[in-house]
């Protein structure tokens, strides 16, 4: 079964290195069995009807598009009506520290390739859909700088274990139920569920590189997830009801072992309503895993001597959002506060408390009406008994931080922007950890 399901992965894989070129012809494919151009339509003797054709589209100039390579003469939005969306993201970074670690600047890079198919849209299923996205992180930057344990660069940390590879960090299908519900069952990039978040997520490529902002750690919920998601809405209130493995299923793609070491579980309710006639939301969330693992106390003892292991392991977490001002152009969104604060078992679980949030900005400046901006602090404080357990050989405490970014839409399609970092590390023998970064982002 294990070489079975190897093969399958190497198949996966370089299935995922074509993903572009797959999509473009199952664009054009779509394209050309839903997408007749009104011009050509005919009158009863076969000729075109003058007054049924249509105008070509008009083209749009580049520095006014949503995307570098346009609308493809109109095929794009066609294809869009007949449930088919593709798009494609390509950033660079570059990251070095000022001080707490070596001060060379290095150079990296991702590729993001999202693809989603409405069923419904294509007469097939009414309320299934299915969605991918294959990601791919290369360069030098490194994963952990100056002692920190939470990576400054989360752009190039994910996918987990994967750089220089490509992984299709998302495979997963979708089901609508009734008017208020939908299922996700498959493989899920746990980013790709706050990509509307105000303040968090972004993969390191649109808002903060560090990962406390990009996907604040749990100690529970790994980065890419293999099970089910069921979302429900009944205004004010939205539901999330998530059972998935504990491991991380970064390169899985096969079922084989699923919850073989446990099985974790997330329940949600989040209200979304308005105060003082601004947006604002609070949300409370509850994981549990019922996962063994080694008690941190004995963590240092031979493997006949660690006693019995501790059974299960949980988070309870606060999150909430007020919008201040409203921009004018981006709907939705604005300059707004964020903060998620979080308490957990501490022993097996490596966290014993969190907390994260600060300010976002989109669209908020008039003259700058697709820039963003955001400050954001954090501080993790880890298991007692594991910093006790390894004191005398590791200087371990807590760690805290803040980040500030600003990013610059010089068109739609195409935003630079830059970073600062300041980070005290959990390695409390090494000093404050400041690095600075820049970054340009170009969405095909």
């Amino acid at each position: 079964m294990r070489s079975g399901r190897s093969r399958f992965a190497r198949l996966v894989r370089r299935g995922a290195n074509r993903a572009v070129r797959w999509a473009w012809r199952a664009l054009l494919l779509v394209v050309s069995v839903s997408c007749v151009p009104a011009a050509a339509q005919s009158t009863g003797s076969g000729a075109p009807s003058p007054d049924r054709a249509q105008p070509a589209p008009v083209p749009v100039p580049v520095r006014d598009r949503d995307r570098l390579t346009g609308d493809w003469g109109g095929a794009r939005e066609a294809a869009a009506a007949r449930g088919l969306t593709f798009q494609v993201e390509l950033t660079g970074f570059f990251q070095g520290a000022f001080s707490g670690a070596p001060s060379r600047a290095e150079p990296a890079g991702r590729v993001d390739a999202l693809v989603s198919v409405d069923a419904s849209k294509l007469g097939l299923w009414r309320g299934f859909g299915f969605n991918t996205h294959i990601e791919s992180a290369f360069g030098d930057i490194p994963v952990f700088r100056g002692g920190a344990l939470w990576p400054t660069h989360a752009g190039t940390a994910l996918p987990l274990g994967a750089r220089d590879q490509v992984e299709a960090t998302s495979l997963y299908v979708t089901q609508r139920i009734g008017s208020t519900a939908t299922l996700m069952v498959g493989k899920i990039n746990g980013i790709d569920l706050l990509a509307r978040d105000p303040f968090f997520g972004g993969w390191g490529a649109h808002r903060f590189e560090h990962l406390v902002f990009v996907a604040p750690p749990s100690g529970l919920v790994p980065p890419v997830i293999m099970g089910a998601v069921l979302t429900a809405a009944r205004a004010p209130f939205s539901y999330t009801l998530m059972v998935f493995d504990p491991d991380d299923r970064t390169s899985d793609y096969w079922v084989d072992g699923l919850f073989s070491n446990g099985v974790n579980g997330q329940l949600g309710v989040t209200w979304s309503g308005a105060v003082g006639g601004r947006a604002t939301s609070l949300g409370v969330s509850a994981t549990g895993s019922t996962t063994d693992k080694i008690d941190f106390g004995n963590i240092l003892l031979p493997p006949e001597l660690q006693g019995p292991t501790k059974d299960g392991s949980w988070n309870l977490a606060l999150q909430g959002g007020h919008l201040l001002v409203p921009s004018e152009v981006q709907k939705g969104r604005g300059l707004g506060v964020y903060a998620k604060a979080a308490i957990a078992d501490g022993n097996p679980n490596i966290i014993r408390r969190s907390i994260a949030g600060g300010v976002a900005g989109h669209g908020v400046i008039a003259a700058r009406p697709w820039d963003s901006f955001g400050a954001g602090y954090f501080y993790y404080a880890f298991s007692n008994e594991l910093q006790s357990s390894v004191e005398p050989f590791v200087s371990f405490g807590d760690e805290q931080g803040v980040e500030v970014f600003y990013s610059a839409a010089v068109t739609r399609w195409f935003r630079v922007g830059g970073n600062l970092q300041l980070i005290n590390p959990a390695d409390t023998k090494r000093g404050n950890l400041f690095v600075g970064g820049l970054r340009a982002n170009i969405v095909f």
